[in-house]
C-alpha cells in the first residue's frame, strides 16, 4: 500500500467526522429579477433585506460584517438576507466566490445572472445610473418596499430599518 493512502482515509474520516473544516466556497445561483421575486414571494410573512453588493465596491467590503451580523442577530425571526452581487457572473469563480469565504459568507447567494443595468432599474425604476453601491432593499413582513438605503452603513442602521420593517 502506497504511504500517502492511510493519510488520505483518515483524512476523509476526520472531515466525515467534522473534525476538519472544510474551505469548500460559498453556493452562489446565477438570478434574473423574476427569480428574486419569485425568492422573495416564497419569503412573504418575513423582512425581506435585500443588499446589492460588488467584490470592486470598497464600502460594499466594508458593510459585510454588518450584514452578516444582522443574518445572525435575527436568526431565529421572521427576517432573510439575500446578498446579490452585481459582479459580471462569468467573475463568479475568480472573484465572487473567493470574497464569500473571505468574508465568513455561509449561505447561499446569488449573482445576477445577466447585464446589471436592466436588473437594477427592476429593482428601482428610478434607477439612473447614477445611484451606487451598495444598495439596500428592506421590504416588510407583506412585501412592500419600505427603505433603501445607499452607500455603506452601519449595523445599527440595518437593525432599526429591519426592527421598523418588523413593526416594532
Amino acid at each position: 500500500m502506497r504511504s500517502w493512502i492511510f493519510p488520505a482515509l483518515v483524512f476523509c474520516a476526520s472531515i466525515a467526522l467534522g473534525q476538519v473544516k472544510q474551505t469548500s466556497l460559498p453556493k452562489v445561483e446565477k438570478i434574473t429579477f423574476p427569480e428574486l421575486e419569485q425568492i422573495m414571494h416564497r419569503d412573504s410573512g418575513k423582512v425581506v433585506f435585500v443588499n446589492l453588493w460588488a467584490t470592486w465596491c470598497k464600502p460594499c467590503m466594508v458593510e459585510m460584517p454588518a450584514l452578516l451580523r444582522l443574518k445572525k442577530t435575527f436568526s431565529k425571526k421572521k427576517f432573510t438576507l439575500i446578498l446579490l452581487s452585481t459582479d459580471d457572473a462569468d467573475d463568479l469563480e475568480r472573484d465572487v466566490r473567493p470574497m464569500l469565504r473571505k468574508m465568513g459568507v455561509g449561505f447561499t447567494t446569488y449573482i445576477v445572472k445577466d447585464s446589471p443595468e436592466p436588473f437594477m432599474i427592476a429593482m428601482n425604476p428610478k434607477w439612473n445610473g447614477a445611484i451606487g453601491l451598495p444598495m439596500t432593499y428592506v421590504y416588510d413582513t407583506r412585501g412592500a418596499l419600505v427603505d433603501m438605503m445607499l452607500g455603506s452603513h452601519e449595523y445599527e442602521d440595518f437593525k432599526d430599518a429591519v426592527t421598523k420593517a418588523m413593526g416594532k
